[in-house]
């Protein structure tokens, strides 16, 4: 029986806030050319011997509103594991995670809350929602030897936070939107050619693009510029994902996929960004939810919608040969075939919003359910063409079934029982964000009753301890 752990530790102090940079002229000169430092290369595909099975180690009540252990109310929306300052490309056993008014950094290997920032009332102004998170790598000098991790986390009220954690501060906040109308901030990522780049994905569709800067240490002065607004083609922009090899921003939107192709020069000309729109078959248009996408490899996209029941992986670079011209400028359009897809067997659920997670270098892919179940998939061989299938060139297959479902374990939680709630299975558990670590050791999932769950590779031991 797994046992709930709870997550206290508060960390960092009180947060300095800076005016953010407005509209006009920056208030700092911008350098539109890529990082330095910059290099792309994407790490090998490695494929285990070992069988993809996994057990829950740590279950962890860690975003818990006014620290009440018996929570089982708030959501938690994002994971994303830190990126290794000392080897790009790869990253380490320390995951994010955001939900409510916080923002937790845990080791996976023992469960520890290593730190946690809580953005409370007295700040917000009222109850904070955090729903999107994204990790860079600053260079501290003009050669790129001093580097240190940040990460944005941003949500309902359209404030972004900029956080170091490894001095536990919160240095930055800025609002995407200037005047006191509430807005949502669905998705981040920090733009990998310019590392203080940052793009913030909307509800009403608008993308924007801020340089966050380098903070100056010891005080982390820095002061955010606005660069430019990608205007909506769709609504809610839920997802954000980034292509090296074909500098492509994708969007997974309520109302289609699309994609923007980056130019610095028209980025610092203020001009449009030329856009792709994929077609996905039994799309229809408008109607399509788009609620997670992923790169599985640099060049293979990771694409769900919502209500479809399946997955699908294709090629960039093989559509991208099709696309077509439409009728306004700058604007191209490109209908991904049934038979151009590898596609994965997923729930038949009608519930939205359950975002997938993917291990580049061991190619897992993991995705929950409503039911609290993880499903998992193996797509080495895929990847690698041992298995002949379209995104390596290949006639169409079967649809690919999971390797593993991971169901929700049976939880011994006392805090919930002595507070007299229903049990956390009672309802439906929605599995709102999954992450897989490096090779593929871990799975960490989070959910919508206020769980942070990892589970570990292998096959637990029976003589072993119970799992906290």
């Amino acid at each position: 029986m797994t046992e709930v752990k709870l997550g206290q530790r508060e960390g960092g102090p009180a947060t300095k806030r800076v005016k953010a940079g407005g509209r006009g002229i920056p208030q700092r000169k911008i350098e539109y050319k890529q990082d330095v430092g910059y290099r792309f290369d994407e790490p090998a595909v490695k494929e285990s011997q070992e069988e993809v099975e996994f057990y829950p180690v740590h279950f962890l009540r860690t975003h818990s509103k006014n620290n009440d252990p018996a929570d089982v109310q708030t959501q938690i929306w994002q994971c994303l594991f830190e990126p290794n300052v000392e080897q790009p490309q790869h990253m380490t056993d320390v995951v994010a995670t955001c939900g409510g008014s916080s923002v937790c950094f845990i080791n996976v290997d023992d469960g520890e809350v290593i730190l946690k920032y809580n953005r409370n009332a007295k700040t917000a102004s009222g109850v904070e929602n955090l729903y999107a998170l994204t990790w860079s790598t600053l260079s501290l000098d003009e050669f790129g030897l001093k580097r240190m991790n940040i990460l944005a986390a941003a949500g309902a009220r359209s404030t972004v936070l900029l956080i170091h954690p490894d001095a536990g501060v919160c240095y930055q906040m800025f609002r995407t939107v200037p005047n006191k109308a509430a807005a949502v901030v669905c998705s981040l990522l920090f733009y990998p050619k310019k590392a203080t780049w940052l793009f913030c994905g909307h509800e009403d569709g608008q993308i924007q693009l801020w340089d966050v800067g380098i903070p100056s240490l010891p005080n982390y002065e820095t002061t955010p510029v606005h660069l430019m607004t990608i205007p909506p083609v769709a609504r809610d922009v839920y997802n954000l994902a980034y292509s090296h090899s074909q500098d492509l921003l994708i969007g997974g939107c309520d109302g289609g996929l699309h994609a923007w192709k980056i130019d610095m020069q028209k980025i610092e000309n203020n001009e449009r960004l030329e856009r792709t729109e994929f077609i996905l078959p039994e799309v229809d248009g408008n109607g399509s939810v788009l609620d997670s996408v992923c790169m599985v490899r640099d060049d293979l996209l990771a694409a769900k919608c919502a209500l479809h029941g399946q997955i699908y992986i294709f090629s960039l670079a093989e559509t991208l040969k099709l696309r077509t011209e439409s009728k306004a400028a700058n604007v191209f359009e490109t209908v991904v075939s049934s038979d151009m897809m590898l596609k994965l067997r997923w729930s038949d659920t009608d519930n939205y919003y359950m975002n997938m997670g993917v291990d580049t270098v061991s190619c897992i892919l993991v995705c929950g359910d409503d039911k609290g179940t993880l499903w998992v998939y193996d797509l080495v061989k895929y990847v690698t063409g041992t298995i002949s299938s379209p995104i390596t060139g290949g006639s169409p297959v079967a649809p690919v079934e999971p390797v593993a479902l991971l169901d929700w374990p049976e939880l011994e939680d006392a805090e919930v029982e002595k507070a007299r709630k229903l049990r956390l299975d009672t309802y439906d558990i929605v599995v709102d964000k999954c992450a897989v670590s490096p090779n593929g050791r871990h799975i960490v999932a989070v959910t919508s009753n206020n769980m942070v769950c990892i589970w570990k590779r292998g096959k637990e031991d029976e003589n072993e301890q119970s799992p906290s």
